[in-house]
């Protein structure tokens, strides 16, 4: 058992652990299908949505232009997304699922899920949820904030 009192010095520690392990988790299990961690959080997005502009994906994200541009490019290559010009902007992609990435979709959602129960599984349901609540709460404080950047 780790020592948690290094752990809760920082927040900073306990989410670099949580976002390391949760990757390593995710590119194990999603390996069947090619998919890193960073790929399955592009894919179930656009799944989401059903079309995005990669403008928009990167927003929700929160991630790099260039990152989101790389992800996507491999992503198509796969057969997983479909690039498209938008209609209304010449300069913008808008961004679909293929027929392969519906059919990973349960798969991929099931290993995120899983992946959450896994860093959960010593919290109580409410727990859970309440914990749930606050990373949504924090990511989107977050994002807010670089839209008044």
């Amino acid at each position: 058992m780790t020592d948690l009192s290094t752990i809760m010095e920082s927040p900073f520690k306990a989410i670099s652990i949580l976002y390391r392990k949760s990757h390593i988790w995710l590119n194990n299990s999603c390996a069947q299908y090619d998919l890193t961690a960073a790929q399955v959080a592009v894919l179930l997005i656009v799944c989401d949505f059903e079309v995005l502009t990669q403008d928009e994906i990167t927003k929700r994200l929160g991630l790099d232009k260039s990152v989101i541009a790389k992800t996507v490019t491999k992503l198509v290559e796969r057969d997983f997304l479909l690039r498209a010009t938008n209609a209304k902007d010449k300069r913008t992609y808008d961004i679909r699922p293929t027929e392969k990435a519906r059919r990973a979709y349960p798969f991929v959602k099931e290993q995120t899920d899983d992946t959450f129960r896994r860093m959960t599984l010593r919290m109580t349901t409410q727990e859970r949820k309440e914990f749930q609540r606050l990373l949504l709460l924090a990511a989107e404080t977050t994002i807010a904030q670089e839209d008044g950047d």
